[in-house]
């Protein structure tokens, strides 16, 4: 007989203290006519107070045992539900073993009592659990995501959406996790974000329908698009095919741009511009045990460079030129100097960013052009810029062009980049913006002059000690001494007279 087991088994959680063995059985000797205090419910019928704070805090579903024996099972199965009373991942573990290790009909019957416990429970503490339990369960997304839209309780929405993300990768549950995206929660409409951002992430393979990418990517709300860049170059070199398929294939440029940003992340590294810097910051580097710079990923040149040449969203153009400044090839020098005439400021400018970090002989021509008529002052300050750093004889005449621009900016930029280039109009120009009327050109002049130490900007250093400016007198007394020339500070005009 197998009573004699199951009734030993009962008299063991009756000495625990159990109230009840599986959910809905009421203690031995209970009289169903005793008067109990009704408790009080919110608006939605549920008990309020003592379990939502429990709830708030309830352990999720811990290791369960590998085996159940046939009785334990029965019982489990045949057990009375209780819809008032509150059951926790204890109580309801029983259930959980048969969900995932009984027969095909013991499973259907502890599917259907934890799902009516999910829904229907007045319990919070309750209706947390059998969420939790269901996780596991592939048969239960449904009632999950109504869990995750309808209950009225945080906790229980926070366990059914947790349950998701743990399941299985099935267009069931991408389907809920999608639903759950439209939640009046901001919480679970983040998280559920997030659920579906990683769940498709691991189970990527190459070949795969890139249409969610584009999709995420296209989505301003809750953030989506910048956290799907931000995961996608996390992945790295593997996702960059597909990336690169979504920048030449997608029908909008939100996601045509996301993915340029994307590729750019992935791809950037040292390029051949960078290394004077690299060498410099290498002590640094090794000294904090910081992880070295690697070398450019060459696989997003071309088709940011596509991108920038034929894309006809701006946002998607900008961001291409900005990737090819960080990915430094020549080959990129071309198209760079052909958008410094695109129809758009932040194109152009991106541009000529860009042909700082590019080689960018080919575009001296171009950049010359933009440093002198562009209409937009941080276009051509940043043309300035990128010639002095050419290195191209043929930057010089720009150069000292726009030491007379309107702009104090590009006036600046013009004195710093002639230091480069040590000839007698590069120092005439110099001198010449001793006097400027901008204290921050008049600055840049002078430290410019004291980096080529040509004897003949003597007078002139000199001369500038007297300056108005602390800083502009100070930056000469300076460029003086390094030239071997301590010569003796005159001071200002308000320090001779006292």
């Amino acid at each position: 007989m197998r009573i004699a087991p199951v009734a030993i088994w009962l008299m063991i959680i009756a000495l625990l203290g159990a109230a009840v063995i599986l959910p809905g059985c009421k203690p031995e000797g209970e009289s169903a006519t005793v008067n109990e205090e009704a408790p009080a419910v919110d608006e939605h019928g549920h008990p309020v107070g003592e379990h939502d704070e429990e709830a708030a805090t309830a352990e999720p579903v811990g290791e369960v045992p590998d085996e159940v024996t046939p009785e334990q099972a029965q019982a489990a199965l045949s057990a009375e539900v209780d819809l008032n009373r509150a059951y926790g991942p204890t109580d309801i573990s029983p259930l959980t073993t048969v969900l995932r290790i009984g027969t095909e009909e013991q499973k259907q019957k502890a599917r259907e009592t934890l799902q009516r416990l999910l829904l229907h429970s007045t319990v919070v503490e309750t209706r947390v659990a059998a969420a939790s339990s269901l996780g596991m369960d592939a048969n239960s997304v449904d009632a999950l995501s109504q869990a995750v839209m309808n209950d009225p309780q945080k906790p229980v929405r926070q366990a059914a959406i947790s349950s998701l993300m743990s399941a299985e990768a099935t267009p069931q549950v991408l389907a809920a996790l999608q639903r759950a995206q439209a939640a009046p929660d901001p919480d679970v409409r983040a998280t559920a974000l997030t659920g579906e951002m990683e769940v498709r992430l691991n189970s990527y393979k190459p070949g795969d329908d890139l249409q969610w990418i584009i999709r995420l990517l296209d989505r301003r709300r809750d953030d989506a698009s910048a956290q799907m860049q931000m995961r996608l170059v996390q992945r790295g070199a593997p996702i960059l095919p597909a990336l690169i398929t979504v920048l030449k294939t997608a029908p909008t440029a939100q996601a045509r741009a996301g993915a340029a940003t994307a590729i750019m992340c992935i791809c950037a590294g040292t390029n051949p511009k960078q290394q004077q810097f690299a060498e410099l910051s290498r002590a640094n580097i090794e000294k904090e045990g910081l992880e070295k710079p690697q070398p450019a990923n060459l696989d997003g040149v071309k088709p940011l460079e596509t991108a920038l040449a034929n894309d006809p969203a701006w946002e998607v153009r900008a961001i291409a030129a900005q990737g090819l400044g960080y990915l430094g090839q020549a080959s990129s020098a071309p198209l760079l100097g052909h958008a410094l005439s695109d129809e758009r400021e932040e194109v152009r400018w991106w541009a000529a960013l860009g042909l700082e970090t590019v080689p960018s002989e080919a575009a001296v021509a171009d950049l010359a052009s933009a440093a002198r008529r562009d209409p937009s002052q941080r276009v051509r300050a940043a043309a300035v810029r990128s010639l002095g750093w050419s290195g191209s004889e043929d930057a010089i005449n720009p150069l000292i062009y726009a030491t007379r621009d309107a702009s104090a900016a590009v006036r600046q930029a013009a004195a710093q980049e002639l230091a480069r280039f040590k000839s007698q109009v590069s120092l005439q120009a110099l001198v010449r913006l001793f006097k400027d009327t901008d204290e921050d050109v008049r600055w840049a002049a002078v430290v410019a002059a004291g980096e080529l130490r040509d004897e003949e900007t003597v007078p002139a250093l000199i001369e500038a000690m007297r300056d108005r400016s602390p800083m502009v007198a100070n930056a000469a007394e300076r460029a003086l001494q390094r030239m071997g020339r301590a010569e003796q500070r005159f001071g200002l005009k308000s320090e001779t007279e006292t």
